[in-house]
């Protein structure tokens, strides 16, 4: 007997799709201004309620603005995850165009889940007038009281007036806070249920700042409701928070940077093997270079700036090669030529002096621990790399999304090397800590999420689509490839411009025709190949 199935096939497709299982959005999402009259170059706020209905938790959001008139200031935070049932209200911060006009600000919204799935379809359209004649808000006024600038570690006091230009009271239903990464909201006032006819109302909030550097707007975001009808009101305040550790006590270093700290007072750079090796001792009194470092670094108001000032002075001062001929940095300085390895030793030495927790970083094959040196700084958001042979420093995540790290996870994952931190007491032989789980530890995601950002909106889904149609090892390669791309425009040229079944093929072709291969130092030759740069 025959079946006929395609009746059948078709009814079980319209049953899904009567039922709303293909297209059930993962996630209610509403939209609202604070504004819709603004003064030219003025800010207003785009609020976002995303509850998720879905079956995953969320993992990000990305507004896409449909008019290149506006731009936005400060993104949200998004929670690490959001849970199933549980909702989040987001604030971007806009500039309003500098010309006076009507202008029609579309909105959408980007949500992706845990499964790494893009979801979109979430919309919203406001008509924003552009005046010198825009005025405050008609029902409630919002002022915040702040200071402009705050030192890492520090507390101070927000002071919040809400006032009513109506005759009659208004319910207060919720108060709250966007604040910067790390902030802390210490103490509180109640929020009245109601505010006066006329009335004014002054509420004293305490929040905490990071030992970090931060640059940025807090927002508050007050809710309201006249006869049962809505509203809100949204006012931001900006805030610099500067983190200038060498200015700090030991006291305060130890409980900015907790475990890390002896990062700052460990006496050797290297270890045993390299004294050994060089015959040179790499030891150093941090108050020999703190002077010099002190007078490089000026008026840097964070670690990240004191790095790059030690940089670029760097840069400047010396020129390179391959010849170490001493590990001692008070000898390093003095020299016109260094090699790469005396150029990282130096680096880690000089943050070490002006109280920045630093270490070398190299590659281990068992027997020698010199391979490959960088350098790694601490700041509160993790660890930063130096890699002064190949002109980077940034986040470990952005080292990781380099053209120069897929020639160490080749070493790595294929040739057994790993990736150490010096860490000698008593430079007697090899002493260092394994750090290889640092730079592999979800290694995917880290990398999805750099090139995603690096992405245009309107290509994310297309990038999604391509890594589900590889496997593991494919999707990594694909991801160095993406990652290698020279800047953002070629990769997000490329990535429009060609077909996914294309980029598809192309990265399943490469993978199998390299991979037993020994890899070049930049992958960016790779991304070329890809690109059709090289035949």
């Amino acid at each position: 007997m025959v079946m006929r199935k395609g009746p059948v096939v078709i009814l079980l497709v319209l049953l899904v799709l009567v039922s709303g299982c293909l297209f059930k959005p993962p996630a209610e999402v509403r939209f609202s201004v604070d504004k819709t009259l603004v003064r030219p170059g003025g800010t207003l706020h785009v609020m976002v309620f995303v509850n998720n209905t879905g079956k995953v938790g969320l993992t990000g959001a990305t507004l896409v603005l449909g008019d290149d008139n506006f731009q936005i200031l400060q993104e949200p935070k998004f929670p690490d995850v959001l849970r199933v049932g549980d909702s989040v209200q987001l604030v971007w911060i806009l500039r309003a165009p500098m010309k006076p006009g009507v202008y029609n600000l579309k909105l959408s919204l980007e949500l992706t889940d845990e499964l790494k799935r893009s979801w979109t379809g979430f919309y919203g359209q406001f008509r924003i007038t552009v005046s010198n004649e825009a005025g405050p808000p008609d029902e409630l006024k919002l002022n915040v009281e702040a200071p402009t600038t705050l030192k890492g570690g520090e507390t101070a006091r927000i002071t919040v007036t809400i006032e009513n230009t109506l005759e009659v009271p208004v319910e207060l239903r919720d108060i709250s806070f966007n604040l910067l990464d790390g902030m802390r909201l210490v103490s509180a006032n109640a929020l009245p249920d109601t505010i006066d006819g006329n009335g004014k109302i002054r509420l004293s909030y305490t929040v905490s700042v990071p030992y970090a550097y931060r640059d940025g707007y807090v927002s508050v975001i007050l809710k309201y409701a006249i006869s049962g009808a809505e509203g809100s009101v949204v006012k931001s305040v900006p805030l610099k928070v500067v983190w200038t550790p060498w200015n700090e006590s030991n006291e305060t270093l130890k409980e900015a940077y907790g475990l890390k700290y002896h990062w700052i007072t460990d006496e050797y750079i290297v270890d045993g093997y390299w004294a050994e090796r060089y015959n040179s001792t790499p030891a150093f009194k941090g108050s020999e270079l703190r002077d010099m470092a002190l007078n490089i670094i000026g008026n840097a108001e964070s670690e990240s700036h004191a790095v790059k000032a030690i940089y670029n002075w760097m840069m400047r001062t010396y020129s390179f090669g391959d010849t170490t001929s001493t590990l001692e940095p008070s000898k390093i300085l003095q020299q016109d030529r260094i090699s790469y390895a005396e150029a990282q030793i130096l680096m880690t030495a000089m943050l070490r002096s002006v109280d920045v927790p630093a270490r070398v970083i190299t590659l281990s094959n068992g027997t020698d621990c010199t391979l490959r040196p960088i350098t790694e700084f601490y700041t509160a958001d993790g660890w930063y790399v130096v890699d002064i042979r190949h002109g980077f420093v940034g986040s470990l995540d952005e080292y990781l999304a380099s053209p120069y790290f897929p020639k160490l996870y080749q070493l790595v994952t294929r040739d057994g090397y790993r990736i150490v931190a010096q860490a000698p007491e008593t430079l007697e032989g090899h002493e260092h800590v394994d750090v290889t789980g640092d730079f592999l530890a979800n290694l995917e995601d880290r990398l999805l999420r750099i090139v995603t950002e690096r992405l245009k909106p309107e290509l994310r889904s297309k990038l999604m689509l391509v890594m589900s149609n590889l496997d593991e090892n494919e999707r990594l390669y694909a991801l160095f490839l993406f990652a290698s791309a020279p800047n953002e425009e070629d990769l997000n040229r490329i990535i429009a411009e060609y077909r996914t079944s294309k980029i598809e093929q192309d990265v399943k072709t490469m993978y199998e025709f390299y991979k037993n291969m020994a890899w070049g130092d930049d992958f960016t030759k790779y991304w070329r190949i890809f690109a059709g740069e090289v035949g």
